[in-house]
């Protein structure tokens, strides 16, 4: 009876979706004043946080307990980090003034001075060697990290700077101030970009290929913008670093969203008064917030519902893919219900299975599937599930190559019924930017474009797969974006290029080959060239008509080899008497079309004199075939 009821109340709460998110968090309280910026160590182990009280503290954020209190800053204090090691902590004042800590000890080390007003932000350089410093005196200082000697000023902001941050791999800098990003050559302070846009905080995500500022989304090589997202009204936006979550103020409010489909997934509400800083965790779990009531707060964000992976690459039209539902970091998930909205005029739903995170006894509820939405529900009769695992498995049929977002919504409930707050993070399907040429279309003319390119490297475009060098690799990745039907002859039409003859496809497979690629898509690459190479192959031997016809005073003479073959090409008049012949020996299967590939004739007899007008005759001898047609020379 207790199981039956257990099943009964969940299916009321998924049917009246009543979930609400409340999730946990601890408060760190000992701040006097505004808590004005808070920062993790890279372990994720320690919490630094700053205040117009005008000391650091440092948290065990395990724990939640006090472990330093810092003191010997005379102003209110902005900006703090730790070093890459966790071992020195950097602190910058109204005053101008930085002081560096040990961060074990809580022991002062020394002051940094230069800056004429109020450090507004510093950063570490990945090896621990440099500190940046942002000041509102327009400047941005580089320092040696060890000894606090002063190097270099970076000049260019015409108002405060706000923020800086280091690229992964500790070559560039980049600042934010004025409107603007600046991108600086980190060991020389070289200025190398200048970004037009909103630049008051900024951050390299995604191992640095993003740089994040505000709402927006850089390249951060070419600083040209990916995306926008539409999300207004926001302060003090934090993002995690693998791109998926956003969070950001409204007011005394922390909203989460959605980066790939730029949903709300969660508020975060219990600060009394503003908050001025927000910063995730190094693996995104927590979320810290500090705000002008004194507090911090650590919210526990553990608990994540998402798709797997997060980006696919539409496989060709027909094909089919999967992905996956998984959770991370459950607690006591009795059951679920699973709704995913997608493009129906690109994807179709298939099927979906049940994962093994819940027990084997589990009530599976009806599927609700319609265009654009399939929804369904899961809960154990038996145990609860907890930890990471798949909570489902749905598979879609491609109906259209594009673009398209897989948005999901899910609701989890323990076994007693009540609600389970979590992190839900959707996915979207991309069309493989593989136009390499430009010219709208993935064809044929795609992989000329990379094969010509063979060798080279600094190609950003042919270089599809990003390994810094332009190869057979990339060849094959094109090729399995392609679709069956481009491969036949009717689809290479004008543009067969010299480049994609017999010989060179084959050799393409064969190195192909030789790598052992086993992943599907490197299979689909091989399987189109070699679909690609059977075009290419006539079924049967023939011979076409002269072009030009009439000519003068050259032509070619285009022929067909279904197999490989000694050929022959005679020229003769009406009466048969032989003009000409041409012998080019064994010849392999191909087609002889092109004017780089046809037999050619230069309106010439054996002695070398040029022909009279007129009409003759050319017959073509191949093993055991031959076959005669006319031309016409007019002079």
């Amino acid at each position: 009876m207790k199981t039956t009821l257990s099943v009964l109340t969940l299916l009321i709460v998924f049917s009246f979706n009543i979930f609400a998110q409340d999730f946990k968090h601890t408060i760190l309280e000992g701040h006097t004043e505004s808590v004005t910026r808070i920062v993790f160590s890279s372990d994720g182990k320690m919490l630094a946080s700053a205040s117009h009280d005008r000391t650091i503290r440092i948290w065990d954020v395990a724990t939640g307990t006090h472990r330093h209190k810092l003191t010997g800053h005379n102003a209110y204090i902005y900006s703090v980090a730790f070093s890459p090691d966790g071992k020195t902590l950097a602190s910058g004042s109204e005053n101008g003034k930085i002081r560096l800590w040990d961060a074990t000890t809580g022991q002062y080390r020394v002051t940094l001075e230069g800056h004429r007003s109020a450090v507004r932000s510093v950063a570490f350089s990945p090896d621990g060697k440099t500190l940046a410093s942002g000041s509102s005196d327009t400047t941005i200082r580089l320092w040696n990290a060890i000894t606090g000697s002063y190097k270099v000023t970076l000049e260019g902001h015409y108002r405060e700077v706000n923020s800086v941050a280091f690229s992964p791999d500790g070559k560039t800098l980049a600042s934010g101030s004025d409107q603007t990003i600046r991108l600086w050559d980190a060991s020389t302070g070289f200025h190398k970009k200048t970004i037009e846009q909103n630049g008051y905080n900024v951050a390299f995500i995604e191992n640095g290929k993003t740089l994040v500022s505000g709402n927006r989304l850089y390249d951060a090589v070419t600083g040209q913008q990916k995306q926008t997202l539409n999300v207004s009204n926001l302060n003090y936006v934090s993002i995690n670093s693998d791109a998926t979550i956003l969070a950001g103020v409204s007011s005394r409010i922390i909203l989460l969203w959605d980066i790939a489909t730029e949903i709300e997934v969660a508020s975060l509400a219990g600060h009394t008064s503003t908050i001025y800083s927000l910063t995730f965790s190094p693996g995104g779990k927590i979320l810290a917030s500090g705000s002008s009531d004194r507090t911090i707060r650590l919210w526990d964000l553990s608990t994540h519902v998402h798709i797997t992976p997060s980006t696919i690459e539409s496989p060709p039209v027909g094909e089919q893919f999967e992905i996956n539902i998984d959770i991370a970091g459950g607690q006591d998930v009795r059951g679920y219900k699973i709704t995913v909205d997608y493009d129906s005029d690109s994807l179709q739903y298939v099927s979906h299975a049940n994962g093994d995170y819940l027990s084997d006894d589990v009530f599976e509820g009806p599927t609700l599937s319609q265009s654009g939405q399939v929804s369904f529900i899961n809960i154990s009769t038996a145990d609860a599930g907890s930890g990471d695992g798949t909570l489902a498995t749905i598979t879609f049929k491609v109906i259209s190559r594009r673009a398209s977002t897989i948005s999901l919504s899910a609701m989890l409930s323990n076994s007693d019924g009540s609600r389970l707050p979590y992190i839900v993070i959707s996915g979207k399907v991309v069309e493989p930017p593989w136009d390499v040429n430009g010219d709208g279309a993935v064809d044929i003319l795609d992989l000329s474009f990379v094969a010509a390119r063979f060798g080279q490297e600094n190609q950003t475009v042919a270089d599809v797969n990003g390994d810094g060098a332009v190869d057979i690799k990339d060849l094959i990745t094109i090729a399995s974006g392609l679709d069956t039907e481009a491969a036949a002859p009717a689809a290479l039409g004008a543009n067969l290029n010299k480049t994609l003859i017999k010989t060179t496809v084959q050799k393409w497979i064969t190195q192909a080959q030789q790598l052992n690629l086993t992943d599907a898509r490197s299979q689909r690459g091989i399987r189109f060239l070699e679909q690609l190479l059977a075009s290419l192959m006539p079924q049967k031997t023939a011979l076409l008509a002269n072009y030009p016809n009439p000519f003068n005073p050259e032509t070619w003479i285009p022929y067909h080899l279904a197999k490989s073959a000694d050929v022959t090409l005679t020229i003769h008049t009406a009466n048969g008497a032989v003009v000409r012949t041409l012998t080019f020996g064994n010849m392999s299967a191909g087609i002889y079309q092109s004017r780089g590939r046809a037999a050619y004739w230069d309106g010439r007899n054996e002695v070398g004199e040029s022909v009279a007008s007129g009409i003759y005759f050319y017959t073509l001898t191949a093993g055991k075939f031959t076959a005669t047609r006319k031309m016409l020379i007019l002079k």
